[in-house]
C-alpha cells in the first residue's frame, strides 16, 4: 500500500514537474445523448486504441461488482445503460481503480457521469470503457472524473 502511494506521488510530481496543467471538465447539468456523442463517434469508427478525455453518461444496470487484483489492482466495475446517437441504447463499463479513484461504487438505475479515457480493446461484453476517472497522470490527458448519483469523485484536483 505505501509503495503505491509512493507511486501515485511521484506521478503526480513528475507531472507537475512537466509544466502541464490538465483541464477541468465540467460535469453537464443533464444527461442527453449528445454528451455521449464522441464515445458512439469512436465506436462506429472502429476504434481500436485508447483515446482520452471522453465523456459518458447514463444509468447503471445493476449494482457496482469488485474486480480483485490484476497489474493495476483492485477495480469497481459499473456497467452503464448509454444512449449513443446513431448505435442506440448500450452497456458502457466504467472501470474505477480502487488505489488512484477510491472505491466509488453504485447501486442499481442510479445516475452516472464519467470522464477519462475510452477503451476498446478489453471492454468484454460492453460496446467500450472508460477508465482513467481520476486527476491526469500522462501528456494530453484532463483530470478525470466520475459523478455517481450526484456525488463527484474526486472533488477537485488541486
Amino acid at each position: 500500500m505505501q509503495s503505491l502511494t509512493c507511486l501515485r506521488a511521484e506521478l503526480f510530481l513528475c507531472f507537475m514537474a512537466s509544466g502541464l496543467t490538465a483541464a477541468d471538465v465540467p460535469v453537464p447539468e443533464r444527461c442527453t445523448p449528445q454528451v455521449n456523442a464522441r464515445l458512439a463517434e469512436l465506436i462506429k469508427a472502429g476504434t481500436r486504441k485508447n483515446v482520452d478525455n471522453v465523456m459518458v453518461c447514463g444509468v447503471t444496470a445493476n449494482a457496482s461488482r469488485h474486480q480483485s487484483g490484476g497489474p493495476h489492482g483492485g477495480h469497481e466495475i459499473l456497467s452503464v445503460r448509454a444512449e449513443l446517437p446513431g448505435i442506440g441504447s448500450r452497456i458502457v463499463q466504467i472501470a474505477i481503480n480502487d488505489e488512484l479513484d477510491r472505491v466509488v461504487t453504485a447501486s442499481a438505475n442510479v445516475s452516472i457521469f464519467a470522464y477519462g479515457q475510452a477503451y476498446f480493446d478489453n471492454a468484454g461484453r460492453f460496446v467500450a470503457g472508460i477508465h482513467d476517472v481520476h486527476c491526469a497522470t500522462h501528456r494530453g490527458a484532463d483530470n478525470g472524473w466520475i459523478v455517481v448519483d450526484g456525488k463527484k469523485s474526486p472533488a477537485n484536483c488541486r
